[in-house]
């Protein structure tokens, strides 16, 4: 390790140990029921939104953040990446214009630091995707990208094994880049080097209790990369008394994909999961997924996100803000950990934090102040007489139930777990407009008939009557 990323390391721990003695636990699965999110004490449901991926090099990112907070949201997205060379490279650039790898760049380390500090204060959740995918090939990593052997001083072609030009997409995963850790190619040049970015990424990042952990952005790579990063983060970790917890974020839109079991299925490597590339699915099919993956972790449940949902339909040229909207919602009725809505340029396919994404988080906190989310299970199979995509059910056993109508319908709930005899309260809310509707009460039975009051999106909320 070089001397400068001791020393950072080193400053970190200090500081870790001084924010420790004033603040409570760092996130965490919550002991009570690890499929959700444990923060400073409580469980939480990560809801956002935002306008860039790279929120730190937005300058707008303390408003942006504002935005989020005043609506109810408490989690962004950070890729630490650099779009083009508008935005700063982490590297610091020499007099012929190459960069120095063994350098930083302040400018882009401040921007990193003011975000985590600025989020650290509004109680904001950052997961941060240490890899960048999309600037390691084309046009980022053949004009711009400071790793480009032809864009430092600090290594050649020949001596680094890495390519001066690449035009292609990532998901052929053919930048020798990605092929460093000793399990694979054990390519020491630069490895020294992307081990030095991390550790300064670390420096910032366990300065704070707020933090999450992702390798890569639809990554196509061999498993191998994945897992040498997030065994080095956990070991940096160790050594500054911290536990963080980290994921692999796959390219492929079928969770079925065998690439997704990576994470699935090897909780040892990865301690939360990421699907955020099912959110291109939709209806039904988007819901299936997620019981699919809720039933291979049954056993030893985890907290699942979505940091990226997306508002668009494969194939179509523009955003549909209806697409995104019911993916956000029906994240949190399929058992998910977390739902943020995607960046709304072109390429990006999202609404990130405008009037529609605002409604929405807006709308799941307010049933959510009513409803024992963090006590609760999926369980749609309490629903009879349901068309497919026409209603979902989380239940509190024998205490509370909500079921979500994503345009509207007419289901029969089985109040599984409640007492004989029981009466009950049926409250509806209008997610479009944000207001409840009841209580009504309805007498004991072993079916109770709910109807939306309408089209579009509203949640029942069926509750013991209280005495």
């Amino acid at each position: 390790m070089h001397r400068f990323s001791t020393a950072f390391l080193m400053l970190a721990i200090l500081q870790v140990l001084l924010l420790d003695l004033c603040r409570g636990q760092d996130i965490r699965p919550w002991p009570e029921n690890p499929r959700y999110w444990e923060f400073r004490g409580k469980p939480v449901l990560l809801l956002g939104g935002s306008i860039d991926d790279d929120l730190f090099q937005y300058e707008g990112f303390v408003e942006q953040l504002d935005t989020l907070v005043s609506c109810g949201g408490n989690v962004i997205r950070n890729t630490m990446s650099s779009a083009d060379s508008t935005r700063p490279w982490p590297f610091a650039r020499t007099g012929d214009g190459r960069y120095d790898l063994n350098r930083f760049n302040p400018d882009y380390w401040e921007r990193f630091d003011g975000l985590l500090e600025q989020a650290y204060r509004r109680n904001v959740v950052v997961q941060v995707e240490i890899w960048a995918t999309f600037s390691y090939y084309r046009e980022p990593w053949t004009l711009f990208n400071p790793f480009n052997p032809t864009h430092n001083l600090n290594y050649s072609e020949e001596e680094s094994g890495l390519p001066a030009v690449n035009a292609s997409h990532p998901t052929r995963a053919d930048n020798p880049f990605f092929r460093t850790p000793p399990s694979y190619l054990n390519n020491r040049v630069v490895l020294k080097f992307q081990e030095s970015f991390v550790d300064r990424v670390l420096a910032a990042t366990f300065r704070y209790d707020n933090v999450l952990y992702a390798m890569d952005n639809e990554t196509s790579v061999d498993p191998r990369w994945g897992e040498y990063w997030a065994g080095y983060i956990r070991k940096k970790a160790a050594g500054a008394g911290r536990k963080v917890y980290t994921t692999e974020m796959w390219d492929p839109w079928d969770l079925h994909h065998p690439w997704h079991l990576n994470t699935i299925d090897h909780p040892e490597t990865y301690e939360f999961i990421d699907i955020s590339q099912n959110n291109w699915q939709e209806g039904q099919r988007h819901q299936d997924a997620l019981a699919y993956v809720r039933g291979r972790i049954e056993n030893n449940p985890r907290p699942v996100n979505n940091t990226k949902v997306y508002a668009k339909r494969a194939g179509d040229s523009g955003v549909d803000p209806r697409l995104g909207v019911d993916r956000f919602w029906g994240n949190v009725w399929g058992g998910c950990a977390s739902t943020r809505f995607h960046r709304p340029t072109e390429a990006g396919h999202g609404i990130g934090i405008d009037h529609n994404a605002r409604r929405a988080i807006r709308g799941v906190r307010e049933v959510m102040s009513c409803f024992d989310l963090f006590h609760s299970r999926v369980e749609d199979s309490l629903l009879r007489d349901r068309r497919e995509n026409e209603a979902y059910c989380l239940a509190v056993t024998g205490k509370q139930w909500a079921v979500m109508f994503p345009d509207g319908g007419r289901v029969l709930l089985i109040p599984q777990g409640a007492a004989a005899g029981a009466e009950f309260e049926v409250s509806w809310f209008d997610a479009e407009y944000l207001h409840w509707l009841g209580p009504v009460a309805v007498e004991a039975a072993s079916e109770i008939p709910l109807g939306a009051p309408g089209h579009g999106r509203w949640v029942a909320l069926v509750q013991i009557k209280a005495d």
